[in-house]
């Protein structure tokens, strides 16, 4: 598990530490910096890979990276625990590039994933990709594999990831019938919605399908760390609640969660998972992060107390409905 971050001269921040629990939620006014945290992860679990190049494709060079009111190059360092073992990983532009035993492995979607389309190419390594590129693919290597209880969804039928799958997509998007089919000779797989083809159905379930992939996965595989930039895009509230949900549980079943949303009603249902659960408190980082006058970032974190609400609320934080009640009153 990774418990903390340092990023120094990165982007828009200019020396902050952000603490990462078992749940970890990002959320913020658009360009404050959330990507940022997301960028300094990846970059840091390539350096521990011992990449010849930890740098993100098509994110810029190190000079582009450079915050402009540190001197010095840019630093980033990860704080994580091994076997019960305190361990880190840091990255500067100078450094040498050496792998770091056991960083766990993370397994990031992003929000630029690919909406529906009639086919999706199949590549032979087992990893979702960032734009959910594999995601037919993996579920169909991960399918047989037994969940842990607290994932087996009500109306699954059955105790596999792949029968739980269909489970949390039918209460995201009620009634849906998933199903796909890979075609091998020709490296190529689609997936149907209720015998449909995903290009005549709503954007939102071919977006979530590699979100719910990803957690479900990483609750059998507890030493990674799923990384999800906007879960809710095109969802439903209710189908944004219930994704906080699972979310929660495959937290608490021993895969670090790392969210960055905007949706306030995904930020209500961790709320109220934690009311349900109240020993879940211990085990939610929230961050806010805004810019300051001179367009560095700042990062308020507020604690989520065991009855679901915050020990304070940042200006700002999922306040909008409020802001525009009074003003329709």
């Amino acid at each position: 598990m990774i418990t903390d971050l340092h990023i120094k001269g990165f982007k828009s921040i200019v020396d902050k530490s952000v603490s990462l629990n078992k749940l970890t939620l990002l959320t913020g006014l658009n360009s404050s910096g959330k990507s940022s945290v997301i960028q300094a992860l990846r970059i840091l679990d390539h350096q521990a890979r011992g990449l010849e190049s930890p740098l993100l494709e098509g994110h810029g060079s190190v000079e582009e990276l450079q915050n402009i009111f540190v001197k010095e190059p840019f630093s980033l360092t990860a704080d994580y625990i091994m076997e019960g073992v305190g361990k880190s990983v840091r990255f500067t532009p100078n450094c040498s590039k050496e792998m770091s035993a056991g960083f766990p492995e993370i397994v990031y979607v992003s929000a630029a994933r690919f909406g529906p389309r009639t086919s999706i190419p199949i590549f032979q390594d087992n990893h979702i990709g960032e734009n959910g590129e594999n995601v037919l693919k993996v579920i169909d290597e991960y399918q047989d594999v037994v969940l842990p209880d607290s994932l087996r969804h009500p109306k699954s039928e059955g105790d596999s990831l792949y029968f739980n799958l269909r489970g949390w997509l039918s209460s995201i998007s009620p009634g849906v019938k998933f199903n796909h089919e890979l075609q091998r000779k020709t490296d190529s797989s689609f997936a149907t919605f209720n015998g449909h083809r995903s290009t005549n159905v709503g954007f939102g379930l071919s977006y979530i399908l590699p979100v719910i992939a990803a957690l479900l996965i990483g609750s059998v595989n507890p030493g990674s760390v799923v990384v999800i930039e906007n879960p809710e895009a095109h969802l439903h509230p209710k189908g944004q609640t219930e994704l906080a949900f699972l979310a929660c549980l495959v937290a608490d079943s021993g895969c670090q969660v790392i969210i960055e949303t905007h949706s306030d009603h995904f930020f209500d249902g961790v709320r109220v998972f934690t009311k349900r659960h109240p020993y879940f408190s211990d085990h939610v980082a929230i961050h806010w992060l805004e810019l300051n006058s001179d367009g560095s970032t700042q990062i308020s974190s507020p604690l989520l107390k065991p009855d679901g609400k915050l020990t304070f609320w940042p200006k700002g934080l999922f306040d909008q409905f409020e802001t525009n009640a009074e003003e329709l009153l």
